[in-house]
């Protein structure tokens, strides 16, 4: 031992090489520490972000949109000052998705999971994620918490299913790990939906959230899992009958939920879906932000006529409820005839933390395609005051009539007497009837009487 000594003091590159093995010991500590032994961490260290910056197939990112552009919008144009991982890069976008996961498995909103993060941002998102608490079915109440909202979650399930199976067979790259990732993400879906209700929650208010498509997102995602539908076919059976078994609670849910208004002469008709509903009975609308009364809703009830006109086996009740609710779209009073929105370009004006470059008003065009309002008036049974975020001003309009809702809890007499920031930067009107109607002629004559 006292040679060994007297070699390693009188020999200076055996000195160095004592040095430099404490040093490698050393900064694995601490990088293990650092990363509060998570791999990612290592993963990103060792291959020098080189993993990272390859090119594979792309994976598609446009359901991340609603995200990417909340995280983005306040820069000039959209574009942000970090750079981003191109849609080829599909390691890094992954990676950032593991890394940014919460502690209860799901991920808080309006991540842009394209940006090229440094180590020390990353960590710092990361500390701060630690201390969330979890959501489950409960109400996000912290700004990091995990949400629906947005269309979050659900899309970083399919994106991490895709990536491991592009990567799964490539050497040098731990695909489990994004399979891992998505198990845990489902098991939080799993965990959010409503005992009572069978609902999804936004963020906005707790009730069942049909905006964002929190509701269809959700579950197209569990259907296409139940069904081990393309690279929903990674994960087990316990979880694809655990997926199935919450489809078909949420089905019910949407089924329950469509409403029925009485009209002025008495006759009660069966219309579509408001944005959001009470999660315990009776079940009713509900305000949700200040200019989103109690109200039938348009684009919402599309997406919810889509998802349940892409049944392949619909039940009695299923072909009911699209056959009202398409057919209520096509009554010549609720949609909106000889009406174009114009746009014209102004003066750069930032309103509510956003630069608009341009105005837009509803003007007269004859040759125009038709219309829909975003909400239309519920009949006087229903309480549309309770629940108001602020005091409500203005009148609330007839049953079925066209509501105008401003910022303030405030109606509006028509479409151009909304704020300009309300009017750019609120979609309370659209065209998105006339693609719907022309799938249900589709799906009318595919589901007929005759057929079943």
């Amino acid at each position: 031992m006292n040679k060994l000594k007297y070699i390693f003091a009188n020999n200076k590159n055996l000195k160095w090489l004592g040095f430099f093995i404490t040093v490698v010991f050393v900064s694995a500590a601490v990088l293990l520490f650092w990363t509060d032994g998570q791999y990612n961490g290592i993963f990103r260290f060792l291959s020098g972000r080189k993993m990272e910056e390859n090119h594979y197939p792309a994976v598609d990112l446009s359901e991340f949109q609603d995200g990417f552009n909340h995280a983005r919008y306040r820069y000039k144009n959209s574009v942000p000052p970090w750079k981003l991982y191109k849609p080829t890069q599909i390691i890094g976008i992954a990676e950032n998705m593991v890394c940014l996961q919460n502690p209860d498995g799901g991920w808080a909103k309006n991540l842009d999971f394209q940006r090229v993060y440094t180590e020390k941002e990353l960590k710092i998102l990361q500390l701060k994620n630690r201390s969330v608490k979890s959501v489950k079915y409960g109400f996000p109440r912290e700004r990091q918490s995990s949400t629906l909202d947005n269309r979050n979650i659900y899309p970083q399930v399919r994106y991490l299913c895709r990536t491991y199976k592009v990567v799964k067979d490539v050497k040098g790259i731990d695909a489990e790990r994004y399979l891992a990732s998505a198990t845990r993400a489902v098991q939080w879906i799993l965990d959010a939906q409503h005992p009572v209700s069978g609902g999804f929650t936004g963020v906005d208010v707790f009730g069942v959230t049909y905006n964002d498509d929190v509701m269809t997102g959700t579950l197209r995602l569990l259907r296409d899992i139940a069904n081990g539908k393309d690279e929903m076919s990674v994960f087990p059976e316990k979880i694809r009958t655990k997926a199935k078994a919450a489809y078909a609670k949420g089905i019910q849910c949407i089924l329950r939920d469509q409403i029925t208004v009485t009209l002025a002469d008495g006759t009660k008709l069966l219309t579509v879906w408001c944005q959001q509903y009470s999660h315990t009975p009776p079940f009713r609308p509900k305000w949700q932000r200040e200019f989103e009364p109690p109200a039938v809703c348009s684009l919402e009830s599309f997406n919810v006529l889509f998802l349940l006109m892409e049944e392949p086996d619909p039940d009695a009740k299923i072909r009911a409820a699209v056959r009202a609710g398409c057919e209520f779209f096509d009554r010549n009073d609720i949609r909106i005839h000889g009406k174009k929105l114009k746009m014209t370009e102004t003066e750069p004006i930032l309103l509510n933390r956003r630069t608009y470059t341009s105005d837009r008003v509803l003007a007269d065009d004859e040759k125009a395609e038709d219309l829909w309002a975003r909400f239309y008036a519920l009949d006087k049974s229903f309480d549309v005051t309770a629940g108001a975020p602020k005091p409500i001003r203005g009148n609330y309009p007839a049953v079925l009539k066209p509501v105008w809702c401003d910022r303030g809890c405030t109606y509006r007499e028509t479409y151009n007497d909304l704020s300009r920031e309300r009017r750019n930067g609120y979609e309370y009107v659209n065209s998105e009837g006339n693609v719907l109607l022309r799938v249900y002629a589709k799906w009318k004559k595919a589901n007929s009487e005759g057929a079943w």
